[in-house]
């Protein structure tokens, strides 16, 4: 599964989602911005006769302060929508297997997979309730033996393939879990970059 596939999935997804976490944000920074201004005020009024040089000090500290608690409430939200993309994400890649495009999606993994360890005959293996639409990726391709592997195995736990050499020790994790874990950088910078704007930096 390509990487704009996975954006276009999580951008389907998650649009509405990530409207109310950044609504919310907008409100509370509003609120800080208010509550910060109606403190300057009473702190400056507090201090005038102390000096207006000490009251313009103490407002631009409170005013500051307040740019500070907007900025988190900002950071802390930018983060929670991209987890709240990811939790999504996985979401999908688990509903993946059961989509008639899946056997088209494993064969283009497949092959990824069998150019990243070097050509020639492979052995895929593959979770046993994903056996037949293995088969179907494989149809038309020689030099493949598929395994499926037990249920509750530990080398593979969601959808997708390992690829590995039936020559050399050499193997190619293609399962959803282990390419969004390859790409979450990537995909942080992306979907920030998509939901926020900006260099996509993800702060």
């Amino acid at each position: 599964m390509g990487l704009e596939t996975i954006i276009s999935l999580i951008e389907a997804e998650t649009e509405e989602e990530i409207a109310k976490i950044r609504q919310k944000a907008e409100d509370e920074c509003t609120a800080i911005r208010e509550a910060a201004r109606e403190r300057a005020g009473r702190e400056r009024e507090r201090i005038l006769l102390e000096g207006e040089r000490k009251a313009r000090r103490a407002e631009r500290k409170v005013l500051l302060q307040a740019e500070y608690d907007e900025m988190k409430v900002l950071r802390d939200a930018r983060w929670q929508g991209i987890r709240e993309v990811f939790v999504a994400a996985k979401e999908e890649l688990a509903d993946i297997p059961s989509k008639p495009e899946y056997p088209a999606i494993l064969h283009s993994l497949i092959i990824e997979g069998r150019e990243i360890v070097g050509g020639g005959d492979i052995v895929l293996l593959c979770r046993s309730a994903d056996t037949k639409a293995v088969e179907d990726a494989t149809e038309g391709l020689d030099g493949v033996t598929i395994r499926s592997l037990p249920l509750h195995d530990p080398q593979i736990q969601s959808g997708g393939v390992i690829v590995r050499s039936a020559e050399a020790p050499i193997r190619c994790d293609q399962t959803f879990a282990t390419r969004l874990d390859q790409m979450r950088d990537i995909l942080t910078q992306k979907v920030s970059s998509i939901l926020y704007g900006g260099e996509g930096d993800g702060y």
